[in-house]
């Protein structure tokens, strides 16, 4: 929810939550002065000018730990030569770094990233960002963030196989296009072929029910947009059905 899930927001439902997501983040020009023109359509973008950028991410993780939760932080980059200062930072404050293979504003795919890092022509980038990352030996996870049915799920399935040593979680929208529920089919498949990995299950999650049908096939569910209605009632029921079956 891009410029609402900061750590003000997060410290607002402490012992909640496993993990906060803060972000999206635009660690370099090009993705800022994307998010400049996002914003001019009402949308509301993070514009922070990238010198007060690392002030302002250590900030909010710090303000996100009040929640009693891990912090896990949304970025976006284009140059990740511009972005390695904060990631580094992120690295040394924060709990997991999250990258924004999700976004579908047009302003951020036309520079080949948000959901177009899924395509296999733009793997290659994907895969670049991801052995930078590496390469720093951060001590955190490293997730991405994805959307269903921009492409095929055996596509996508082909596409992160080619960078599957270099993260270790997926945080999966089950986008379902003209339905009002997530596409369950799609993170099945997922599940199936990446099974060592952590799956945070995102999409349309409003109950209980909800909950459970997405712990079918992940390990962990975003509950964000419920939580911005305050339809929160059921969470803390849900924490002990999470927290029962694991004893099992």
């Amino acid at each position: 929810m891009a410029g609402i899930t900061n750590g003000d927001f997060c410290k607002k439902y402490r012992d909640l939550f496993g993990i906060v997501t803060i972000g999206a983040y635009n660690l370099d020009n090009a993705t800022l002065s994307a998010s400049r023109e996002i914003a001019k359509r009402g949308r509301r973008e993070f514009l922070y000018d990238i010198p007060k950028l690392r002030k302002v991410i250590k900030r909010e993780i710090i303000e996100g730990k009040k929640s009693n939760s891990l912090v896990s932080v949304n970025i976006r980059f284009k140059d990740f030569n511009e972005a390695e200062d904060t990631i580094k930072l992120i690295d040394k404050y924060g709990d997991i770094i999250e990258i924004n293979c999700h976004c579908r504003q047009g302003e951020i795919t036309k520079l080949g990233l948000g959901q177009e890092l899924l395509k296999k022509e733009n793997n290659h980038i994907l895969k670049d960002f991801l052995k930078g990352i590496t390469e720093l030996n951060l001590r955190i996870p490293v997730f991405l963030k994805i959307r269903a049915n921009f492409i095929s799920v055996d596509e996508l399935i082909y596409n992160l196989n080619k960078v599957r040593k270099y993260f270790d979680g997926l945080h999966v929208d089950c986008f379902n296009p003209g339905k009002d529920y997530p596409d369950l089919n799609y993170l099945e498949k997922i599940r199936e072929n990446f099974k060592e990995k952590i799956i945070v299950g995102n999409n349309s999650i409003k109950s209980m029910e909800d909950g459970k049908n997405m712990l079918k096939y992940s390990d962990m569910v975003s509950v964000a947009r419920c939580v911005l209605s305050n339809n929160i009632q059921w969470i803390s029921e849900f924490n002990k059905y999470i927290q029962n079956r694991e004893i099992k």
